[in-house]
């Protein structure tokens, strides 16, 4: 038996991977994404491009890196959390990768190493990667695990941050949580996906030796729609997602948290927008109100009690601000 006959026996005996590269301008980026996702050596995935309405030539960019690869146009910017559905609900895998455009896989044996490490526990439907600066060094804005990173970023461990652009799942995920919450549209999508995961029994764990790297764009982290929508996505998550007195005690500190970056970022008026709209909104998403079990809320603050000092936290902020 020849090696190409070797490959296609392997790749029908392994679990088929969908990975989804949710794009929105910046070609560039999507460019080096896809040569990362082409070189993978595993042998059973597919690729699925959703172009949030960039009104760019993305297709034949796309159609230059390989005929195997799928592109879904949406007709209008659904944001992170409808471009992220419009993929789930097309991928035909057992695992579903979810990355952005400015993620690429550090090596080609990633979805090897996530594949493995799905097989190496059972007990764990999501998977959320160690994410890098094409370097390979940790980037500290995108850590928001409840442990130290200088003592945790390259161990295992259960958590409760889910950085939706760098995350694997287990199909049952979604067909027991859900899907991503539209309304969001950009911003704490995450966070809100992944109490409802927890809620369902679910559980998260943090995979170093998946790596990723991010080329994130800098200006548009601190931009004034970003102070905005996560201001207001904060409250919605909070209303939505927890019962009043637990709510409070959420988003209470991440409100100073945000008025904080918006202060530094001189955004106060949107930080005041973000607060107004998501008040006079919790009418609007009032259906959507699903709290978490009291078991849910034990289990997700026994897992925060191993979250750094607030000391330790703005250290990692001024080395890296998060917004």
């Amino acid at each position: 038996m020849n090696t190409s006959d070797n490959n296609r026996r392997s790749a029908t005996t392994q679990p088929l991977v969908s990975v989804i590269i949710l794009n929105y301008k910046r070609l560039d980026a999507l460019a080096q994404c896809l040569d990362t996702a082409v070189a993978q050596d595993y042998p059973n995935y597919e690729i699925i491009v959703v172009d949030n309405h960039s009104e760019e030539d993305v297709r034949s960019l796309v159609e230059a890196k390989g005929r195997n690869i799928r592109l879904v146009e949406l007709p209008q910017n659904l944001g992170t959390c409808g471009g992220r559905n419009a993929g789930i609900n097309v991928a035909r895998g057992e695992i579903i990768v979810t990355i952005d455009n400015d993620v690429n896989f550090i090596t080609p044996h990633e979805l090897t190493n996530i594949v493995r490490v799905f097989a190496d526990h059972p007990e764990f439907h999501v998977l959320t990667f160690r994410i890098c600066d094409m370097q390979g060094r940790l980037r500290l804005r995108e850590w928001c695990h409840p442990r130290y990173w200088k003592d945790f970023s390259e161990k295992e461990f259960e958590t409760t941050f889910l950085p939706e652009g760098a995350s694997a799942y287990r199909r049952e995920v979604f067909e027991r949580a859900g899907l991503y919450f539209q309304p969001f549209f950009i911003g704490h999508e995450g966070g809100d996906l992944a109490l409802r995961i927890m809620d369902h029994g679910l559980r998260i764990l943090y995979a170093p030796s998946v790596r990723v790297g991010h080329l994130a764009s800098e200006e548009t982290r601190s931009s004034s729609r970003t102070i905005h929508l996560y201001t207001r996505n904060y409250i919605w998550l909070a209303y939505k997602d927890y019962p009043l007195l637990s709510a409070l005690r959420f988003v209470l500190p991440k409100l100073a948290m945000m008025l904080y970056h918006a202060f530094r970022a001189s955004h106060l008026p949107e930080y005041f927008r973000g607060i107004w709209d998501g008040l006079t909104g919790l009418a609007d998403i009032h259906g959507d109100r699903t709290p978490i079990s009291k078991a849910t809320l034990r289990y997700v603050n026994g897992l925060e009690k191993t979250r750094p000092s607030l000391r330790v936290r703005l250290e990692r902020h001024r080395a890296q601000p998060q917004i």
